[in-house]
């Protein structure tokens, strides 16, 4: 009998989880479409990135290209030096690994896989997860024969025709997630600063916590690595009950579990917001590339689905009275899960992994 040639998929970026997560869930939804599929990621050196890949099963190797923001005028020359090598390698993983397509999830080691996949001819699809795309997917759009956006305004940046709104993939064990109902007698607060935790969300909780008790919450707090006994010693000086945790390992049963969510506003984490209905807080990350945070967060908040709190603003205080209007105001609450529900994609990720193949059987 005639077995069905294996397919070999290849997906391009990470560096952080904005990039890897979404990747990861293209992969998963494309390997229930085509359970014959050997899926490898090329992407950057970091621990967190290797690690999550190979859980999940998938082969993890290094694109050998570095990052140029933020550099100086000789280490951006010398890492632009670096990149004929950097597509040379690609090129040669990509022969080795017999790819037939290849996804570009942004970052910047997801360039010289792109370019190299090009090179080859192998079709290309990116993945935009932000409102305004990273330096990686504006140069690799040429090379593109499909472009996957997560907000409407983005299209902007690309190619009209080679455009489709698709929402930002999410994680399959989030989308598999009831949320429960609110529970405004013991309200439970979510604080989420990212997998390495965000500095000036920690400071402002912590300051906040003398009126977040008087106000009844429980408080599911990751911190990351570095601030976590800091603080943990100011909960327990203030007397407060909550989980405060570096990294949260089952973020699907967190957010199940919140009433209301007070984190940052990447693309990923306001993917599972509205997967799971989640009204927010969202504090942007001042220093994103191009302000894309705040921009994502405004789509939210002109829906109805979160407030901002820019941190420019954001202190004990203001973060107290902000949090006490909303958990006296129950119906706006529930409100602003509903409207974030409404801008959810769950299908996200199998529309990227249709348009993948769709490209693949047109240029084969």
């Amino acid at each position: 009998m005639f077995r069905k040639k294996e397919f070999r998929l290849v997906v391009a970026g990470g560096g952080t989880g904005g990039h890897l997560f979404p990747g990861i869930a293209i992969a998963k939804a494309f390997c229930k479409k085509q359970p014959e599929t050997q899926v490898l990621f090329i992407g950057t050196e970091r621990p967190f990135e290797k690690r999550c890949v190979t859980k999940e099963g998938f082969h993890h190797a290094v694109a050998g290209a570095s990052g140029i923001k933020g550099l100086g005028f000789r280490k951006k020359l010398a890492a632009a030096g670096r990149l004929p090598l950097a597509i040379a390698s690609c090129m040669i993983k990509l022969i080795r690994f017999r790819a037939d397509a290849v996804v570009g999830v942004g970052g910047f080691s997801s360039g010289p896989v792109i370019l190299a996949a090009w090179l080859l001819r192998r079709p290309v699809v990116l993945h935009e997860q932000n409102s305004v795309p990273g330096i990686a997917n504006r140069l690799s759009a040429r090379f593109a024969g499909k472009i996957f956006l997560t907000f409407p305004g983005s299209v902007a940046w690309f190619p009209e025709e080679k455009c489709t709104l698709s929402g930002n993939p999410v994680r399959e064990e989030i989308l598999g997630i009831e949320p429960r109902e609110t529970d405004l007698g013991s309200p439970t607060l979510l604080v989420v600063g990212g997998s390495q935790g965000a500095v000036a969300l920690n400071r402002a909780v912590t300051e906040a916590l003398p009126q977040l008790k008087e106000l009844g919450f429980y408080i599911i707090h990751q911190c990351g690595e570095a601030d976590v006994e800091r603080v943990r010693a100011c909960y327990a000086e203030a007397d407060v009950d909550g989980e405060i945790l570096p990294f949260i390992d089952n973020m699907s049963g967190a957010y199940a579990r919140a009433d209301l969510v007070l984190c940052r506003s990447g693309a990923t984490t306001l993917a599972e917001l509205t997967a799971m209905g989640k009204g927010a807080v969202l504090v942007p990350f001042p220093h994103a590339t191009d302000n894309h945070q705040e921009i994502n967060a405004r789509y939210l908040e002109e829906n109805g689905a979160a407030e901002i709190l820019l941190e420019s603003n954001l202190s004990g205080e203001s973060l107290a009275h902000l949090l006490e209007s909303l958990l006296n105001n129950p119906e706006a609450l529930s409100t602003m899960g509903n409207n974030a529900k409404r801008l959810g994609h769950p299908d996200a990720s199998t529309l990227v992994a249709d348009g993948i193949l769709k490209l693949t059987q047109k240029t084969t």
